[in-house]
């Protein structure tokens, strides 16, 4: 199929916009600068990478700015950086216009502008991606172990994102108390047109270290995508949190906090993968003034091999008035871990 062949791959895409998805077929096709032509299954446009499933070799991962023109007669949700939400099958001109055709509608979009593509799939593992990496590390001279696990699995739908997100930190030393620190969130996110969406989360936490056995938690409120690019990321969220606490020193009792989010993501899609990832979440409580929570993750994480990486991270977790009077306030920890991405 030559490039003069593209209009009519354009008619073929207004015919089949209006469709319901599909069982994918690999007939998306994909030009690039250098002449090549590509057919396969459009898997998704993320962070710079435009990733292709083909027949003959495996799945490839191409630039978004070696791309010199697409179609794809499938169902696809494709958002600019301005937070702005398109839907329906997609034509990328040679000229760099992005098309989004449904039901013969027509809405374009630049190509420096558009920072994802995700096709609206039928099966619901489809929709998932996410990461999980363990770490293990043992210290001879004090008898000193530690073993870390981390998950994140998210699922996004049409205007909606499920994320689960799982950590947990054993720490074992001869003659002294196995300490652990576990954290465990399921976070639903509501997207609006524009960078603006709603955000709900449930959780439970552990530490030890800050004499906290459980604490239960049910979250609500807004956020924006303040800044959306092809390497950066920063997302922003407000609103009130209802917790309740339990320690063997003290029946912490139910508390109402405000929070204040923010998470910067800073990465390099073209190999190596990198990612650097910063997440600051405040907590003022307004039940026990005066009190303030607060945690911080920083990652980085590098690709070693396809989909699989190195991962550094540093976590600190503050609470000005833990419920043990005798415990610390500041519980922080560097892990390293090896990590796996699907």
């Amino acid at each position: 199929m030559s490039r003069k062949q593209l209009p009519l791959v354009l008619v073929l895409v207004v015919l089949g916009a209006g469709a319901p998805v599909l069982a994918r077929q690999k007939t998306d096709i994909v030009f690039l600068n250098n002449g090549d032509r590509v057919t396969g299954e459009i898997k998704q446009l993320d962070r710079g990478i435009l990733q292709l499933s083909t027949n003959d070799i495996g799945t490839i991962n191409i630039e978004w700015e070696d791309v010199d023109s697409l179609s794809s007669v499938y169902q696809f949700r494709v958002e600019d950086h301005y937070g702005i939400k398109y839907f329906g099958a997609i034509f990328l001109t040679r000229a760099g216009s992005l098309q989004v055709i449904q039901n013969e509608r027509v809405e374009e979009s630049s190509q420096d502008d558009v920072v994802a593509i995700t096709p609206l799939e039928e099966s619901f593992w489809q929709q998932l991606d996410g990461a999980v990496s363990v770490g293990f590390s043992y210290t001879k001279s004090n008898s000193l172990g530690q073993l870390t696990a981390d998950a994140n699995v998210r699922r996004r739908t049409l205007i909606r994102l499920f994320e689960l997100d799982m950590s947990s930190i054993m720490t074992s030393q001869e003659d002294e108390h196995t300490q652990r620190r576990d954290d465990l969130s399921l976070t639903y996110n509501r997207l609006f047109e524009g960078p603006l969406f709603f955000t709900a989360s449930a959780a439970t936490q552990r530490n030890d270290e800050l004499g906290l056995d459980r604490r239960a938690s049910f979250s609500g409120g807004g956020g924006a995508k303040l800044m959306q690019s092809h390497n950066t990321d920063l997302v922003v969220a407000t609103g009130l949190s209802v917790n309740r606490e339990w320690s063997d020193f003290s029946e912490g009792g139910t508390n109402l906090e405000a929070f204040l989010s923010s998470q910067l993501s800073v990465f390099r899609y073209d190999y190596p993968k990198t990612d650097i990832t910063t997440e600051v979440t405040i907590y003022p409580s307004l039940t026990d003034w005066g009190r303030l929570r607060a945690e911080i993750d920083i990652s980085a994480s590098r690709e070693v091999v396809s989909d699989f990486t190195v991962v550094l991270s540093f976590y600190d977790s503050y609470d000005s008035d833990p419920l043990d009077p005798a415990a610390t306030k500041n519980d922080y920890g560097l892990v390293f871990s090896l990590g796996w991405t699907f």
